[in-house]
């Protein structure tokens, strides 16, 4: 398919999907202090079914505390998503889906969310996993300062109960992340579920942002063309805006589970490749100056202690990523290392 009629295709299937961009607060995403709730729900058969092809919706209760003192109860729904996490064989808790209908969630903290994913620890009892969680939060607010368009996230104490007490309760630290419709509304772009794009579909610069953020976390799991740990979007002009998400399997979570494929020529997650497009030094000194701007924001952040996180743990991620900057600034190794390395057409 050429790249017209690709564009004309994307295009088509936007625009019978456009949505009114909602006027609700995003109560949820205004503080970065962690929640503390609790999640009612038929757990046993939750977690018992989600390696079905048909998954169900649970009703659940969500309770918390609200900042006047006040004990607040709000129905939901959760079901298991995912793909390799939700496999019982890989996790022994899945990531899941909240949903939540508008006269429920009005004026609480899911006000203007009618879904969110959690991002929970896979293996709850094994204190790794937790680190996981930490780590992974940590990258997505690091993508946060360097893409304009990302999705947005709140850490939580979530205490999941079983309604008729049939499993122990599970105590866990997760992170609420927006979903995509909710990433459009923000940012004033249109979400496009559409599968084949290669480079040419898309913004320069925000594929040029997000190829070097994957590089320098050490993220080789994505893919534009496959829409793997890729959104699309599409702004008024009629371009598609890539955003990453999903960083569990990068170097700079470093999780025990992770591994590249066999077909990238590396052997860890630890050794950053670059899959991202073919730029001259030139085309790319722009990004570079970007990221570099950027700089002191980041240190600040992987500076700051975070609560639940081993600090050996966030000093060794903290360490890892500090050595994409020198690469920034030796043209040669960043010719080497960058330039030469890419994908001609897409990923």
């Amino acid at each position: 398919m050429t790249t017209v009629l690709r564009r004309a295709l994307l295009l088509a299937l936007v625009l019978l999907g456009i949505a009114a961009p909602s006027a609700d607060a995003q109560a949820l995403f205004r503080d970065e202090a962690p929640l503390t709730l609790t999640l009612t729900t038929n757990l046993r058969d939750l977690m018992r079914e989600r390696d079905s092809t048909e998954l169900r919706w649970f009703g659940a209760e969500l309770s918390y505390t609200d900042a006047k003192g006040t004990a607040r109860r709000v129905p939901v729904e959760l079901r298991a998503r995912g793909h390799f996490r939700r496999q019982a064989r890989n996790c022994a808790f899945p990531p899941l889906f909240l949903r939540s209908d508008r006269a429920a969630r009005d004026s609480t903290i899911l006000q203007g969310n009618p879904r969110l994913k959690i991002v929970g620890p896979c293996r709850p009892s094994a204190a790794d996993y937790q680190q996981y969680i930490y780590l992974e939060y940590l990258t997505y607010r690091t993508y946060a300062i360097i893409n304009p368009v990302h999705h947005r996230t709140r850490l939580a104490n979530i205490t999941y109960r079983d309604s008729s007490d049939r499993v122990k309760p599970i105590s866990v630290t997760a992170f609420f992340l927006e979903v995509e419709e909710e990433v459009a509304d923000e940012a004033k772009l249109q979400f496009v579920e559409q599968t084949g794009a290669l480079w040419d579909d898309v913004v320069p610069e925000d594929l040029n942002r997000l190829s070097l953020f994957e590089f320098w976390i050490g993220n080789t799991d994505w893919s534009l063309a496959a829409l793997h740990n890729i959104s699309l979007f599409r702004n008024a002009a009629g371009d598609f805006i890539p955003v990453a998400y999903d960083f569990d399997w990068s170097g700079a979570v470093n999780a025990r589970y992770s591994f590249p494929s066999e077909k990238l020529g590396i052997r860890t997650v630890r050794e950053r490749l670059h899959r991202g497009p073919c730029r001259t030094a030139a085309e790319w000194a722009p990004m570079i100056a970007h990221y570099q701007s950027k700089k002191a924001e980041v240190d600040a952040l992987w500076a700051k202690p975070l609560d639940g996180l081993d600090p050996k743990r966030q000093a060794d991620s903290r360490a890892y990523l500090e050595q994409f900057w020198p690469i920034l600034s030796d043209a040669k190794r960043f010719e080497r290392e960058v330039v030469r390395v890419c994908q001609k057409l897409g990923n």
